[in-house]
Formats: structure tokens, C-alpha cells, sequence
């Protein structure tokens, strides 16, 4: 886990440097919005149609409320420490999180004086870690425990336990005396609550501040009321809950959607549930706010239901009739086996042993509390359940990894648990706290700093403050391992076989699941197997298990992030960046919040969930048509009924290969069905919730990734869905076109049907050339000449032929009211930032940051590129030149140009143009792969010459990461071997958006765990565990997450400008919508608003944080030892230098010509091949001296060396330089020196010619 006391302290510096500041003259904007204190500026909110921004609105009419970006602050917290000796009776850093889970599930089970026992012990021997960790929430959960102990609450062990804060360093919370006084209340001990009331008053604390706290229901509410009349009567009263008006929904009138069936001709469970969920939007005299509530609710509630239906009919789920009694008998057994568990924890914890294995007894201490979380119903229907649903997975053909199923159960059940808890928390107070906040985002208020600042001090004082610590990896195992264990016992299936001495037919009943051991890329691993007449089964009809609520759109505004824990869905909690495996992100993110400096980010992310959606009802019409005829169309998979076995050839029995092969072909028939199958559910989905929300407003909550890059919550249906979601999606809100708009309305239509590399002009005209085209389409969409099933993406050019129709059809386009979203995409957008942070000249004029007459395309352009250099080396008499000559198009290079600036690899971009070179004709099959291999070199060096200011920064952010992976404090200690030294290397890639926005690049090689369980020991990586960083995926990951996370500022500080501008704002990454009439002035945002981004030297600010961030770490140097007379070069050190000289007369030869300080062990146990020998040879007269840091022996680790592979070697020998290339052109090899010196990074590559203010006048930068 994190160095667990010290991760939660940190600091923050403030960084800054000189900026460049551009004001360009523009005239101010003639729009209808508010202008708020802070940097965002909100709509009005129209009463009618009308009230909008007038369409005769000049082109450049937006001005930014701020031209420059606040300094980027730095957050800092310590570095993460590696795990260090366990002294005597303390508990080590990976140990902590499994007897925090202990406890908590103790507490939550009612074993109070096993959770008190486990605190004390934590506290005597991790005091440290404890005061940290110990925070008031754990206190207060004990508090609670205490008060609702069964048969009667323990006040005296509460009242006790509360006067003991101040002994662990903790001051008691509004939540500390809530707890407290609704028990004594619910025990009619007023007089106590009295006194608590009062104790609360002197702490700071209201009565109004204890009314709305979200520990205490409606019931306990009301019986303070009561006590405050002893104190003060006149504070005794409730504010009421604001109104809304009543809005009853029409019924819709849509064609039903025919679900998908199963093999039965049964509606598919999934989908039936989907469509329970969505009976909320039809409940009558509800607020939209109300409405969304119960949504919400009966999306947690699906998921309970589907486990109801399993309990109730699963023998019914897998179609096969002498299977049916045999699942339930499962589910029968398994739950009796659990409560036989059960009643063995219960015995091993009052020391009566059942069972001579000590260990399982220990093991039973540790899951026990887990298993008491959730009824056994439930246990055995989530381990039947998860088990199932993992079959085929990992790359194990009827089975899976042992490791992934039983953290897969541990983790179900535990999802399970925290859902049951989450609907528990709910009052009305917190109900009208979130109402009102959600009023202030609603009429824009809240984007005023000071008010969003003073509602999130607010929220804070009434959120939720449950201790609900995450389960260990390692629990989870343990967890799932016996609830697995049980199911392997009790499950049999029952096979039609024959008696070989009799030969008559009987039954035998056979272990359903087993476990067994089997080779997987030259690992022996553990693997549990599923009989295989079950796994041919479930291939037909898959169970496909929901633990997890699919959350779906909102009906109203999403809750505005006012922390970043503290957004999205009204009752559901949410983060604001989706981690996985980092803890330190999280801390990095929390520490951040606290310093007040996420709130742009905030911002950012309301602008996008408050664009208000609506379903396009003519695209609803026609994909209902096309649903309901089961036929494929427009991408929307055909209905598959039953598949039957392929005919056995005539040598079946006779031919082992014949047999083999039929048997593959019917695996893959049946794999791809499934795969079909899936693919229709996931349509029919869609179509559902487009259904139920046709005539219903929808919001998408919005949350990060780790780059920073936006992404909608809702996983089902949302705009950066497939071309189906995008095609039923439009804005809700409507805008006359105008002039302008239909132009850009037209243009929009002639992109999605391909004809998107042209002049503005001539995509307009495409559109008029192909009226006839369009008319039919949107008239016949499904019986005319359906040209707009041609288009890449057919359903958005459905959506927008009808659009263009309805609007000439008005017979007066410019006022013709339009919902259809105009994309505007960047092109190459990381190509773009590269060229920027450059100054490249001739990269910015390939991806349109300089004016020109029509768009520039970048593809095209290296295309014609490597066409040039194939032509060059064929009059060569170069072979493969010459057979790729007049080959060569955009589409073989495209991917590669694409992916190249985030990062592609070599083989990775070989693959890419091998996958197109088999696709082109007149390339012989067998040629495919060596002339992909040396087109990709043409395409890489083609690159690099057109792209040398991207090629330059892309090398520094990679030097730069690798120098900041391999680096580590200068309070490691010396005379470590090099196994500790490398695992020292705790340090990650950190860097600070534009926007204050800290990030943590999570690449780690985990650390394997060795976890004893009932079925088998299984190595397994714990997240939680400190674990030294992956120095490669460090490097080669940092140059494109640090572009993603500068296209991800672009894009928060577009969405704030377009609501200063009065404008709906969508985005898909690097595409931005917005209405046809507002295109201009949107193309006008996002250029400022990259002119603004880029105004600031960001390379130099990238620079100055990672000396601040590192200036205290020390990283691996390797020199050259010139020898006598040699020119001392770049990389290369003298070889009387005074560092030699003095480290010498502290070294020991070793007989080969190799110096190493005294730790003559370490070097004989593991040889050192000296790092840049000639050629990568293992030359035994290498010479290699050793020296540490300059400052004495305090940080010496020169006996150190750090262990690389051929990428590693390959970037140091680029990083030492000239020096050491000319040496590997000598015979004799020079010795090498390795040293340790403070981290210090590489100069800035010069800044080209190029200045970002001429994207101000670049039609084309967004097209």
C-alpha cells in the first residue's frame, strides 16, 4: 500500500514561470448570457424559442473572460517507500489493509470485542500508521457498532469510546455526536441527548447542521425536534423541501421492441430487467428531480432482482432438461455447505476447533466476518453465478485462471455489500441538500467560484462519511476460495454412460467443476475446469450475470462535482477520475482537492453534463423498423435463431483429423454465434432505453481518465457510443440555422459521407449535387435507394439527410429550427500539440495550424512522402521499392500516422501496414511481412523528417521519464545489493495539467503475493502493495499520456469558453459539436482557446516542475572512461579524473579489469555485464569503475547497478551520445564509469519559427 503514514501528508509549491500573454482584437460578443465572477459565463435561460443569440452574430464575436491560465501549483506528497523489514510484533505495510477489512467486516457482523482487539494491536504496534488511518470515520463506525449492538446497545462502550478520541489524536465530527444522540433518542433517553446536544453546541456544531446530517431518517429527525424543545423551542421546525411543479409524461407512442430471445423463444433475462428499470420514467405525478431518484433506485434494485430471478428459475437459465434439477440441487447444497461454514467459524472463534489443520483454522479467522456480510442465498447464487460467467475466459478453454475466479468472487460479494449499504444512506435532508445544489447548476449560479466553493464547503459538512475500507486482493482470494471450494464440492452433473462389465447404461455423476493444472505461456498455473457438457451449453445460452446496476442517462442535471468524490448521479457516488491499481492517484487527486485547485477541472466537466439531449424520433422510427425485421441492417446484427452441429464428415470415426477439425469448425461456429449474440443484446439495449427516453430530456454525467480525457458515465447509451447511439441522439434544445448554419449543416452532411478531404465550399455543394440522394433517403429510408447506408457511419448520415430535407422543405432554411449536433474534428490533434510545443513550421502547415486555401491532410501527406523516397531507392534497384512503388495510399498509412505521435512501437506500426498490405492486390502473401518491415521504416523516417520539432519532444518526454523511473531518493542507503536497489525504485512519472490537474502514470511491475487458500496457494499482484515502478512502460507511455493530457486541457477549456459564448457544448475527444449557427463561433472558441493553452511555455513549465518535483533523487549515470590522449567528448569522462582517482583508492579489483567498491558477494553472485560494451558483446576484458554520489558516503550506492533490457540498453546508449557511438566503432573496448548523481534533465530542443497566434486565422484547424 502507500507508505501509509506519510502518503496522506503533503505540500504544494506554486510554479512560475514567464508566460506570454495574446490579446487579439476582436470585437465583443453580441450574445444573451450572464457573465459570473469566475471564468464561466451561463446562458440565460429562454423563456421561448426565440430568446437566442441573433443569427446575423459577426464571425469572430467571442472573447475569452480570461486571457491567460493561473501558474500551475504543484502538489506534493511523499514518495512512495518500498516494504521494509517487519520489526518485532508490527505489522507489515501489505498487512495493514487485510486487518483493516477484518475489522470492518467484525463491526459490520457484530463482533465487537474481535474488532476492539484488532484496533488495540493495530495501535500499539503501528502507532504511526494508525494516526493516519485511524481517522474519525473508523472511530465513529465503532460508535455505531456499539449503539445498534443486538440484543440491547452498549452506550456505557460508546460513551467510553467516544471520551477516548482525544487519547488517539482524533476530534469527534457532526457525525461523532449524530451517531450518539440518535440512540440515546431511539432509547428514549432524553435527558443523555440533551447532554450531547449541548456537548455538540460547544464543539461548533447547530442543531440545524444535526438535522440534516445524513445518519439520522425522518423518524429520529422528529424526536430531536423534541429534545430541541428542551433547549430551544423556538429552533424546532424543518424547512420544507423545495417544489417543483409536476410533470405527468405522455405515454409514448413507439412501436414495441421485440427483445431478444432465447433459445426458448424467452424475452433474455438482461433485457427484461433493462425494461423493469425503465418503468420508472412512466411513474405520474413525479418531478423530473423525483423521477430520477427512483431511476437511480431501481437501477440498484435490477440488480437485486436479477439475483431474485436466479434463486427463482436458474435451473431455467441453461435450456437443457436433465440440467435443470442438478443447478438447483447446486444452489441447495452449496447454501447448506455455507451454513455448515458458518457454524464452523462460529466454533473456531470461541476456541472449539472442528478441524485438525491449525492453518485452516487461522484462514477461518480471517474470512469468517466476510461471509456473515451477506445471506447464504446469496453467498451460493453470486458464486454460482460468477462461476459461470467466467467460463472460457483469460485464454482457458472450459475453465478459467484460478486466480481470477476466486478474486472474482471475493470481489462480487463484496460489490454486493457495499451496494446493500449504499441504499441504506438516504434522509430527506441530504435529499434537499442536493436539490438545492442541483438548482444552482441548473440556473448557471454555481459557476460562480464563490458559490461553488461555498457549496462544497456544505456538501463536505453532510456527505456521507462511512469508513468502508477496500478489501485486499488477498482477502478477496480467501473470500472466494472457500465459497469455490464449497461449490466444487457439492456440484455434479449427472452423464449418460455405459457399465463396461455389463454394458448396460447408467448414470454417473461427476464433479460439474474441478481443479486442475496446465501450462500457459511457459507458466504452470492453476486453472479451474468446467465439465464440458456444461461449457457447450452455456456457449448457446450464456448466463451473463449483472452484480453491478447499468447505470443509465438522467433525467435532469447531473450533481455538480464539488470535490472529487462528490458529482455525477444524485445518489450514487462517484469519482471524479476512474483508477485502477494507483492509490497514489487518488491521494494525488484528494491533496489537490484540498488545496482549492481542481475547480477548473470542475467546471469542465459541469459544462459537459449539462447539455441537455434529446432521441431523434425519425432515426427512433426507422432502427425500430429495421430491429423488429430481424434482418442485418445498417449494422444492426440479424436475429440468430438455435445453431445446430455441423454435418460429421463421412471419416469421423475413422480419422482423428477429420474429427479434430470438425470439432474446431463447431467450436467456432458456436463462439461466433455467442459473439453475434452478444452483439444483439447490446444493440436491443440501446434501442430500449432510446424507447423509453424518446419523449424525455437526458443528461450524461461525465467523469476522467488519468489523463484527464472525459468520458460520459452512463455505459450503455451516450454520445461517444457506437454510429447507432449517435445517429438517435440530438441536442433537446433547438436553433434556427441561419446563413451560416445551414452552410455548416451541409458541410457536415458531405463529411460523414466521405467526402470530407475538400474545400468547405465544395463539401457544401457535394451536398446540393446529391439532393435527390438525400430526399430518398430521408423519405424511404428503409425502401428507397438507401444511399446513406454507403456512408461510414450510416445512422448520423440518416439523422442529418433528414435534417437538410426538413430544412429546404420549410422553404426558409435560415430560420428552420435544428437539433442535428455539427462535429468539428482536429486533425492529427496530437500531431497538432506537438507542432505547437515545437514551433514546427512544417508540421503545423501539415496539420492546418497556419491559414490556407483548403485543408491540409497529413495522411496524404506521408503518403506522398514515402512515395517520393520508394521512387528515390527503386531507381536504386531496391527490390521492395520497387515492388511498393504507385502502392502507396493514404490508407495503408493512416493508423500508423495516427498512432505514431501517442507512442506506437515499431512491430506495433509493422502490424498495422502488414493488416493494409494484405488487403492491397498485386502483393504476393509471402512477401507481406518483409515489405511491411521496410515500409515501416520508410513511414517512420518519413515522419520524423516532415514531424523533427514533434520527434525532438517526443525524445525528451521519453529521456526525461526514463531518468525520473530509474531515479530514487537520496535517502536510500548505501552498500545495498542490486536487488534492493532496484526495488527502491519507487518513482513515478508525475506532471500538472495547465489546469492544476495532478497526474500519476500508473505503471508498476506489482508485486507477486503468495496467498494460501483452501483450493490452492495462488500467486497474486496486490495494487495496494508499494511496488518499484515499470522503468519501460514509464519511458515509452509518458510522450503520448502527456499529449492526451494537453488535448484533454484543450478540450475543458473549450467547453468553459463555449458556455461563455452561449453555446451547447458536446465532445468526443478531439471532436467538438455544437449547433450548425454556432460552428463559427465555436471554430473561434477552440482556436483562442489553443492559442491560449499553448501561450504559455509549457515544455519549460513541464521542465521547471520535474527539478522542483525530483530535486532530491539521484539517478544512474554511465560515462566513458577516455583513455590517455582521447578527446573527452559528450558522455565520456577522463580518465585521471579527480572522482576516479579518489574511488579508486577505495575499490578492489576483481582480477578482470573490473573495480567495484568493497561488496565483493554481491558481485560474485550476480555478474555484471558492463552497459554499452561494443556491440552488446559479453567481452570478458571489459573494465567498469563504480562510483557514488559526490557528497562523501552518506548516499554512496555505487556498488549498485541497475538491470536493463535491449530497449533499456538501446536508450542509454542514445542518452551517452556521440561518444559512445564512435567507441563502438573501436576494437578495443573503453572502460565504462557508473555513477549516481543528482537527477538532472535534458536542455529544451529549440523552439522552430512557428507562432500559435496564426491558428487565430486558420479556417481549417477544426473541420
Amino acid at each position: 500500500m502507500l507508505s501509509v503514514a506519510s502518503v496522506m501528508r503533503g505540500s504544494r509549491i506554486r510554479l512560475v514561470t514567464p508566460l506570454q500573454h495574446i490579446r487579439p482584437h476582436v470585437r465583443q460578443p453580441k450574445l444573451s448570457f450572464v457573465r459570473m465572477q469566475s471564468t464561466v459565463a451561463v446562458e440565460e435561460a429562454p423563456a421561448h424559442i426565440n430568446a437566442i443569440p441573433p443569427k446575423e452574430a459577426p464571425l469572430h464575436s467571442y472573447t475569452p473572460s480570461s486571457l491567460r491560465l493561473e501558474p500551475i501549483q504543484i502538489v506534493r506528497l511523499p514518495e512512495l517507500k518500498a516494504s521494509e523489514p517487519r520489526e518485532s510484533g508490527k505489522f507489515a505495510d501489505h498487512q495493514l489493509p487485510e486487518q483493516m477489512a477484518v475489522m470492518y467486516a467484525c463491526l459490520a457482523t457484530g463482533e465487537m470485542e474481535r474488532a476492539r482487539r484488532i484496533f488495540m494491536v493495530l495501535h500499539k504496534n503501528n502507532p504511526e500508521d494508525m494516526l493516519v488511518l485511524g481517522d474519525i470515520r473508523m472511530h465513529n463506525s465503532f460508535m455505531d457498532a456499539y449503539m445498534n449492538a443486538s440484543p440491547s446497545p452498549r452506550t456505557k462502550d460508546a460513551l467510553k469510546w467516544f471520551e477516548s478520541l482525544s487519547k488517539y489524536k482524533v476530534k469527534p465530527d457532526l457525525t461523532s455526536f449524530a451517531i450518539l444522540i440518535k440512540g440515546f433518542i431511539r432509547m428514549d433517553s432524553m435527558h443523555t441527548a440533551k447532554v450531547m446536544m449541548m456537548e455538540m453546541q460547544k464543539a461548533g456544531y447547530t442543531i440545524e447542521d444535526l438535522r440534516k446530517c445524513p445518519d439520522l431518517q425522518m423518524e429520529d429527525v422528529e424526536k430531536v425536534n423534541s429534545v430541541v424543545q428542551m433547549l430551544k423551542p423556538a429552533s424546532a421546525k424543518l424547512e420544507p423541501l423545495i417544489a417543483e411543479t409536476p410533470i405527468t409524461p405522455s405515454t409514448p407512442e413507439y412501436a414495441e421492441v421485440n427483445p431478444v430471445k432465447n433459445s426458448k423463444n424467452e424475452t433474455v433475462i438482461g433485457v427484461k430487467l433493462m425494461r423493469d428499470t425503465l418503468d420508472a420514467l412512466a411513474i405520474k405525478n413525479l418531478s423530473r428531480y423525483e423521477r430520477q431518484v427512483k431511476l437511480e433506485e431501481r437501477s440498484y434494485q435490477s440488480a437485486l432482482d436479477k439475483m431474485q430471478h436466479d434463486q427463482i428459475s436458474i435451473p431455467d437459465q441453461l435450456n437443457v432438461r436433465p440440467l435443470k434439477a442438478h443447478l438447483w440441487q447446486w444452489h441447495q447444497a452449496l447454501k447448506a455447505s455455507i451454513k455448515v461454514e458458518l457454524r464452523r467459524i462460529e466454533n473456531t472463534l470461541e476456541r472449539r476447533s472442528v478441524s485438525e489443520d491449525a492453518a485452516l483454522d487461522k484462514d477461518r479467522l480471517l474470512y469468517g466476518p466476510f461471509l456473515k456480510l451477506l445471506s447464504p442465498d446469496k453467498l451460493s447464487i453470486i458464486t454460482i453465478l460468477e462461476l459461470l460467467r467466467l467460463n472460457n475466459s483469460g485464454g482457458i478453454i472450459e475453465g478459467m485462471k484460478s486466480a481470477r475466479a476466486l478474486i472474482g468472487v471475493g470481489k462480487a460479494i463484496e460489490s454486493e455489500y457495499n451496494a446493500e449499504q449504499m441504499a441504506k444512506k438516504s434522509n430527506k435532508a441530504l435529499f434537499d441538500q442536493r436539490y438545492s445544489v442541483h438548482e444552482l447548476y441548473g440556473n448557471g449560479k454555481l459557476f460562480n467560484m464563490a458559490i461553488r466553493k461555498a457549496e462544497t464547503k456544505r456538501s463536505e459538512a453532510m456527505h456521507p462519511t462511512d469508513w468502508t475500507p477496500v478489501w485486499p486482493e488477498s482477502t478477496r482470494a480467501k473470500v472466494g476460495s472457500v465459497l469455490t471450494t464449497l461449490l466444487m464440492d457439492c456440484a455434479k452433473v449427472q452423464i449418460p454412460s455405459f457399465d463396461p462389465e455389463t454394458n448396460q447404461k447408467i448414470v454417473e455423476e461427476i464433479p460439474a467443476f474441478y481443479h486442475a493444472y496446465q501450462y500457459s505461456k511457459g507458466q504452470r498455473i492453476g486453472v479451474i475446469k468446467v465439465h464440458s457438457h456444461i461449457s457447450e451449453i452455456l456457449s448457446t445460452e450464456p448466463v451473463g450475470a449483472v452484480i453491478h446496476p447499468r447505470l443509465l442517462p438522467m433525467l435532469v442535471h447531473p450533481r455538480p462535482w464539488l470535490a472529487y468524490n462528490d458529482g455525477g448521479y444524485l445518489n450514487a457516488q462517484s469519482t471524479i477520475m476512474r483508477i485502477r491499481h494507483c492509490p497514489q492517484q487518488y491521494e494525488y487527486l484528494r491533496k489537490a482537492h484540498e488545496e482549492g485547485l481542481l475547480f477548473r477541472v470542475y467546471n469542465g466537466l459541469d459544462v459537459l453534463g449539462k447539455t441537455r439531449w434529446a432521441v431523434n424520433k425519425k432515426v427512433l422510427g426507422t432502427v425500430l423498423e429495421a430491429w423488429n425485421s430481424g434482418k442485418e441492417f445498417g449494422k444492426i446484427p440479424a436475429a440468430v435463431g438455435m445453431i445446430e452441429d455441423l454435418p460429421k464428415p463421412d471419416d469421423y470415426d475413422t480419422s482423428t483429423k477429420a474429427k479434430a477439425k470438425w470439432l474446431a469448425d463447431n467450436r467456432k461456429l458456436k463462439l461466433d454465434a455467442k459473439n453475434h449474440h452478444s452483439l444483439r443484446c447490446d444493440v436491443n439495449y440501446k434501442v430500449e432505453i432510446a424507447r423509453a427516453f424518446a419523449d424525455e430530456p437526458m443528461f450524461f454525467p461525465h467523469n476522467l481518465d488519468f489523463r484527464g480525457r472525459a468520458y460520459p458515465i452512463p455505459p450503455l447509451f451516450n454520445h461517444l457510443g457506437n454510429d447507432l447511439c449517435r445517429g438517435l441522439l440530438q441536442f433537446d434544445e433547438a436553433k434556427p440555422l441561419g446563413a451560416k448554419g445551414f452552410t455548416w449543416l451541409k458541410i457536415h452532411l458531405a463529411n460523414l459521407a466521405g467526402f470530407d478531404k475538400h474545400s468547405l465550399s465544395a463539401r457544401a455543394q457535394f451536398t446540393m449535387d446529391h439532393l435527390e440522394d438525400i430526399f430518398d433517403s430521408a423519405d424511404k429510408p428503409m425502401e428507397g435507394h438507401r444511399w446513406w447506408l454507403k456512408a461510414e457511419d450510416p445512422w448520423q448520415c440518416l439523422a442529418t439527410c433528414i435534417e437538410v430535407a426538413d430544412a429546404i422543405r420549410s422553404g426558409d432554411p435560415e430560420n428552420f429550427m435544428s437539433r442535428i449536433p455539427v462535429h468539428q474534428d482536429g486533425t492529427c490533434n496530437g500531431l497538432q500539440h506537438y507542432a505547437a510545443l515545437g514551433g514546427d513550421m512544417a508540421g503545423a502547415q501539415q496539420v492546418n495550424l497556419v491559414p490556407s486555401d483548403s485543408p491540409q491532410d497529413v495522411y496524404t501527406g506521408v503518403a506522398q512522402a514515402v512515395e517520393r523516397m520508394l521512387e528515390k531507392q527503386a531507381a536504386e534497384g531496391v527490390e521492395s521499392a520497387q515492388m511498393l512503388v504507385g502502392r502507396v495510399t493514404r490508407k495503408i498509412v493512416k493508423q500508423t500516422v495516427m498512432t505514431n505521435v501517442y507512442g506506437v512501437t515499431f512491430i506495433g506500426a509493422r502490424a498495422q501496414i502488414e493488416n493494409r498490405l494484405k488487403e492491397t492486390e498485386g502483393i504476393p502473401e509471402d512477401q507481406v511481412r518483409a515489405l511491411s518491415t521496410y515500409l515501416t521504416q520508410q513511414v517512420f523516417a518519413s515522419i520524423g523528417e516532415m514531424f523533427t520539432g514533434a520527434r525532438a519532444i517526443q525524445d525528451w518526454l521519453a529521456e526525461s521519464a526514463r531518468r525520473i523511473a530509474k531515479s530514487v531518493p537520496k535517502s536510500v542507503k548505501s552498500k545495498t545489493s542490486k536487488q534492493a536497489i532496484a526495488d527502491q525504485q519507487m518513482t513515478s512519472v508525475i506532471w500538472t495539467t495547465p489546469l492544476n490537474l495532478p497526474i500519476v502514470q500508473p505503471y508498476r511491475k506489482m508485486e507477486h503475493k503468495q496467498v494460501r487458500t483452501n483450493l490452492q496457494s495462488l500467486t497474486i499482484k496486490d495494487p495496494s502493495q508499494a511496488s518499484p515502478v515499470n522503468v519501460q512502460k514509464q519511458r515509452t507511455a509518458f510522450p503520448p499520456n502527456f499529449i492526451h493530457s494537453l488535448d484533454a486541457t484543450h478540450m475543458l477549456m473549450s467547453a468553459v469558453g463555449c458556455v461563455e459564448a452561449g453555446l451547447t457544448f458536446a465532445s468526443v475527444h478531439d471532436s467538438y459539436w455544437t449547433h450548425a449557427r454556432d460552428v463559427e463561433v465555436m471554430n473561434e472558441v477552440l482556436r483562442k482557446q489553443f492559442i491560449m493553452l499553448h501561450s504559455n511555455n509549457i515544455m519549460a513549465n513541464l521542465q521547471n516542475e520535474f527539478m522542483e518535483r525530483y530535486k532530491d533523487y539521484l539517478y544512474p549515470v554511465t560515462l566513458v572512461v577516455a583513455n590517455p590522449g582521447e578527446p573527452v567528448g559528450e558522455g565520456m569522462i577522463a580518465w585521471d579524473d579527480e572522482r576516479i582517482r579518489r574511488k579508486n583508492s577505495k575499490a578492489i579489483e576483481n582480477g578482470k579489469g573490473e573495480v567495484f567498491l568493497p561488496d565483493p558477494v554481491e558481485v560474485q553472485d550476480e555478474p555484471f555485464v558492463p552497459m554499452g560494451t561494443v556491440e552488446k558483446s559479453n567481452k570478458k576484458d571489459s573494465n567498469v569503475f563504480h562510483f557514488g554520489d559526490d557528497e562523501d558516503d552518506e548516499h554512496d550506492l555505487s556498488s549498485v547497478i541497475i538491470e536493463e533490457d535491449e530497449e533499456e540498453l538501446e536508450a542509454e546508449a542514445k542518452a551517452m551520445g556521440k561518444a559512445l557511438r564512435k567507441r563502438s566503432k573501436k576494437k578495443a573496448a573503453n572502460k565504462l564509469f557508473h555513477s549516481w548523481d543528482p537527477i538532472s534533465f535534458p536542455p529544451l530542443p529549440d523552439k522552430g519559427e512557428f507562432d500559435v497566434r496564426k491558428v487565430a486565422e486558420s479556417d481549417y484547424f477544426f473541420s
